[in-house]
């Protein structure tokens, strides 16, 4: 059985390739930063110097997640008597919180993208043409939204889901 520290340092673990991924994401516009000449040196140095610290919180989050776990609970002072959770359970609920997580970053791109085309469609005179940059952002969106939606209901969650909206029920009681 897992700990509550086990579990809170693979939730570190999690968030250290999450923002290592938003790093990574932020890469290419420094790297424009520093090809724009010495106009955007300074802001070029400062962006590189956050992307330096955010790897390096990667970095301290993915080789020292339990004691970062153990600092962030609290001390318990007698012991918990609620059974701990099995491995299956665990990961089910990670799966379904990551999904939470990626589906609120696809909510939030998915409105930015139904503004930007109701705006485009409202104001007829200005010429508004989307960029490749901006059609693959809105296909990634689409990947968000899909991908955080599998994780939150899965394919059980979908049949459980629609046994309690149907019969008032989970299928376990049936």
């Amino acid at each position: 059985m897992l700990s509550r520290e086990d579990f809170v340092a693979i939730a570190v673990r999690l968030f250290s390739v999450f923002l290592f991924l938003g790093v990574i994401k932020q890469v290419p516009g420094v790297v424009q930063f520093f090809a724009t000449g010495d106009q955007g040196r300074a802001w070029a140095i400062f962006n590189a110097l956050g992307l330096l610290s955010g790897a390096l919180i990667c970095v301290l989050l993915w080789f020292f997640p339990l004691s970062i776990a153990r600092r962030l609970l609290p001390v318990m002072r007698e012991p918990r008597t609620e059974p701990p959770m099995d491995a299956s359970l665990a990961l089910s609920v990670g799966l379904t919180l990551i999904g939470i997580w990626v589906l609120a970053y696809g909510v939030v791109d998915a409105i930015y993208w139904l503004t930007l085309l109701i705006r485009t469609r409202q104001v007829p005179a200005v010429y508004f043409e989307w960029s490749h940059d901006q059609v693959a952002s809105v296909f990634a969106t689409l990947a968000e939204l899909v991908i955080g939606l599998w994780l939150v209901v899965g394919n059980a969650g979908i049949r459980r889901l629609i046994y309690r909206y149907r019969y008032g029920a989970s299928l376990d009681a049936s």
